[in-house]
């Protein structure tokens, strides 16, 4: 018997923030958005890297899904997602799925 078949993604997204003056405001900020990605999604998304800067939010983020199609259709949304927030732009993105 074959075991069942799923696919795998992960992605990095570095966004530039406008308008935030503290470390602590860009901490509510982010703490919103992984919550909402993660509500919205089902995916896991952390903040990975450039925590020490109020300019600079890096995310990261993984999923499991029964196609690679539904992957890569799941992060393009994602994305989408982001870039519809007002706030913050991306500026750099990085995805693989398998």
């Amino acid at each position: 018997m074959r075991g069942a078949e799923m696919a795998i993604g992960y992605g990095t997204l570095e966004l530039r923030l406008f308008g935030v003056s503290s470390l602590k405001e860009k901490r509510n900020i982010t703490k919103s958005l992984l919550n909402d990605i993660r509500k919205r999604f089902n995916v896991s998304v952390i903040e990975s890297g450039a925590n020490d800067s109020k300019l600079v939010l890096e995310i990261s983020y993984a999923l499991v899904a029964r196609t690679r199609a539904e992957v890569d259709a799941i992060s393009e949304s994602l994305v989408r997602f982001i870039e519809d927030f007002k706030g913050y732009q991306i500026v750099t993105e990085r995805r693989e799925s398998w």
